[in-house]
Parts: C-alpha cells; sequence; structure tokens
C-alpha cells in the first residue's frame, strides 16, 4: 500500500447548521445564552465526525494530501486522519498511483485543485504545471487528478485541494442551503446524542445518525 497522510488545511467558514436551528432541535430556550459555546462546539463536531464517516466534505474548505511511494512515513498528521482507515474500501485508489497516472483525492465533491508538488530527497517541493493534469468527476464521491500524458516521476508528491458541497469563493458564493438535508439531520441528531448522554437514547441517536448517511458513504461501491 502506498503511505499517504490527508490533512485538512482550513475550516470551513460557516457549519451547516446554525446555532439557532441546532437549539430548536435541542429544545433549548433562545433567548437563554449560557450554553451557546458548548453547542456551538457540538455543531462543529457532529459536522466533523459526518465527514470523517463518509469522507465527503460539506462546506469549502482546503485539504493537503501527500502521497509517498516510497514507502517511507510522510510526516505528522496536523488535522484530519492518517492513510490507516476504520472503512477500508474508502481509501481504494491511492494503490499504484504512479502507473495508473491517477490519483483520488479522500475528500467530496471537489471543487479544485489548487496546487499539485513533486517533494525530492531533500524536501524540496516543486509546484507541477497545472496543465499536465485535469480534476475529473468533481461531483461524485470518488473525484480524481488524471495526468494528462505519462505519469507522475516523482516518488512524493503533495496535492492542496478545495472540497465541499458548497462552494464559498464562487459568485454568488453557496452556503449552508445546498448542503443536502440528510447530513444537516445527521448532525442535529449527534450533537443531540452528545448533548443530552441519555444512556439508552445515546447509541439510538447515534445508529439513526450513521443510518441517514450509509448511502453518502465513499466506502459504497467498493468491493
Amino acid at each position: 500500500m502506498t503511505p499517504f497522510i490527508l490533512e485538512r488545511i482550513t475550516q470551513p467558514e460557516v457549519e451547516p447548521v446554525t446555532l439557532a436551528e441546532m437549539k430548536r432541535h435541542l429544545r433549548a430556550f433562545s433567548s437563554v445564552t449560557d450554553e451557546d459555546a458548548d453547542i456551538t462546539a457540538l455543531i462543529v463536531g457532529a459536522r466533523e465526525w459526518a465527514e470523517h464517516y463518509t469522507g465527503r466534505a460539506l462546506i469549502d474548505q482546503q485539504w493537503r494530501l501527500t502521497i509517498d511511494s516510497r514507502g517511507a512515513p510522510v510526516g505528522d498528521v496536523v488535522s484530519g486522519f492518517s492513510g490507516y482507515p476504520a472503512r477500508c474500501g474508502y481509501y481504494t485508489g491511492v494503490f499504484d498511483w504512479s502507473s495508473r497516472s491517477e490519483i483520488r483525492l479522500r475528500r467530496s465533491p471537489a471543487l479544485q485543485v489548487v496546487s499539485i508538488k513533486s517533494v525530492d530527497s531533500a524536501g524540496v517541493e516543486t509546484t507541477i504545471d497545472s496543465t499536465t493534469y485535469q480534476l475529473r468527476e468533481v461531483d461524485s464521491k470518488w473525484p480524481r487528478v488524471v495526468a494528462l500524458s505519462g505519469s507522475w516521476t516523482a516518488s512524493m508528491l503533495r496535492i492542496l485541494f478545495r472540497a465541499g458541497f458548497a462552494d464559498t469563493v464562487s459568485s454568488p458564493g453557496e452556503g449552508a442551503e445546498v448542503v443536502p438535508v440528510c447530513f444537516k439531520q445527521a448532525i442535529k441528531l449527534w450533537a443531540e446524542a452528545n448533548y443530552d448522554r441519555d444512556e439508552k437514547m445515546m447509541p439510538v441517536l447515534l445508529k439513526t445518525a450513521e443510518g441517514l448517511l450509509d448511502k453518502e458513504s465513499t466506502s459504497s461501491g467498493f468491493a
């Protein structure tokens, strides 16, 4: 297996569920603000859980994928997670990337490849000409970067890309309104489970949240 690390570089500017929406779901009084910070943290945690569970990105954010075909460690995880999957099929596509001339990005939908850099043995980065590769299947669960001629010769690549259902950079910018409803409902249920922490309801709520997102998982469809 080709070692790789996926790191979140930037967080989204807004969340799929607002504080007011979450407080309404939790049946919390809108006029009481003592727990607003805690509820906001739950929203962020729930969104990150949903993204990790499915391999999707909800609102515009930057990720960096580092791939090393030499079999050596590729660095430390800053944010996100490393290449050791909890849900195996999600990682199909990183194998033999140099010979196949394509790389799956591991976060979808893809919005833009910001840059691809090769890294030599001394750690020096060289930006690869953007006209030599193409981002394809951007709206699918498995977007990929394809070399337009031949294959990448570098043993290590660093790919910086943007992903998310909502493109906040476009004109007009998109927001939470374009995020599928199933994600919003799952986020609310996950937050509710961790807010109330009822020992009977917590597993039920978490299981229901997972069920809402199973069809969105990027592991679906892989053998």
